[in-house]
């Protein structure tokens, strides 16, 4: 068998999917070692974000157990093939769930009864967080995101507008983040917070749109365009499409538009992204949930007569593209842009 040199071998397995990779663990200690790597990690996620990371979707849904009063959470891929591949599912505790996006191809949810998890649907693996011995009818939200300074995953939670506590993967522990109680930086509950390029971001309770660094730990307001200033901020919601955050304005009479906004952090100031119109439907409920690298289509979710449906909208003809997702029978779920890693709340 001829020899072949290391770096090629390092190269080769960087290049290939997860799930090829989970075999070649389990062939020799060398392999496994390699792949479990830090740095290796790093460089097999690099490289798949550029060959994979504009085709790939992630779908979950929550099904409720009768006999044993549960709650299953089962995870679903969707590749340019459109067909939805079952990745994981995971039984958990009965509450109401809310899923965050995924960071990194990690996923975070979280119950209103308190309890945070976060699970890598593609090598199936799962964390759950400590619980925090605090008053949990104050429990609000939770965010997720990476500090790229530190090098850490980080879980944000909300209690009442006083109160933020953040689990740190470094240390494993809840620690309170102490500032001076202002309504400007206080969390309104009307959406989760959106992590997007290294920061939280959330409307307060007095309608600032504000900025908390994830390395720094620190609090910052945001001018928002001059033309959503005087509108209902109910009507407008936070998302990140391509690691920049994005404000969707979806308060307009006819309910048949919404505008969309990206800010430009390094420059501080916001980027009209473009207008979605669509002429025989109400999208009021409709929101993006990602974009493709050519910047010319946005993913859809939204419901259109009560039925939960994905589309692709051309910013430059207006068409609308319906996904037609074979294998997935859910008309409930949550979307979101996904890449496929070897990354654990570890890392």
């Amino acid at each position: 068998m001829a020899f072949i040199p290391s770096p090629i071998i390092y190269n080769i397995l960087s290049k290939l999917p997860v799930k090829s990779l989970a075999r070649f663990k389990s062939l020799n200690k060398l392999y496994c070692s390699l792949i479990n790597d830090p740095h290796f990690i790093n460089a097999h996620f690099k490289n798949h974000i550029v060959v994979h990371g504009d085709l790939c979707l992630i779908l979950s849904c929550i099904e409720h157990q009768n006999l044993n009063n549960t709650n299953k959470i089962h995870f679903f891929t969707i590749k340019d093939n459109e067909h939805a591949m079952i990745e994981y599912s995971i039984t958990v505790s009965f509450d109401t769930y809310h899923i965050l996006p995924s960071c990194n191809g990690l996923i975070c949810f979280y119950g209103l009864h308190g309890s945070v998890h976060v699970c890598n649907p593609t090598t199936k693996t799962i964390v759950n967080l400590p619980n925090i011995d605090d008053d949990l009818q104050s429990f609000q939200s939770c965010g997720f995101g990476f500090d790229g300074i530190n090098g850490t995953y980080k879980v944000i939670k909300f209690f009442d507008p006083h109160k933020i506590e953040i689990f740190t993967t470094v240390n494993g522990s809840w620690n309170k983040i102490r500032y001076t109680y202002s309504p400007c930086f206080g969390f309104q509950h009307h959406q989760p917070p959106v992590f997007a390029n290294g920061f939280f971001y959330w409307f307060s309770i007095s309608s600032s749109l504000v900025s908390f660094d994830i390395g720094k730990e620190t609090f910052e307001t945001i001018s928002l365009p001059q033309s959503v200033l005087n509108k209902d901020k109910f009507k407008l919601y936070l998302v990140e499409l391509k690691g920049e955050l994005c404000m969707v304005d979806k308060d307009f009479e006819d309910k048949k538009r919404v505008d969309i906004w990206m800010f430009k952090g390094n420059e501080e100031h916001w980027v009209k992204l473009g207008t979605i119109v669509h002429r025989s439907e109400p999208i009021d409920t409709t929101r993006p949930v990602g974009i493709k690298a050519n910047k010319k289509e946005i993913l859809l979710h939204g419901f259109i007569k009560g039925l939960g449906h994905l589309s692709c909208y051309n910013m430059e003809t207006g068409g609308f593209r319906p996904i037609n997702i074979e294998g997935f029978t859910s008309h409930y779920f949550h979307v979101s842009q996904h890449v496929e890693t070897l990354f654990h709340v570890g890392h």
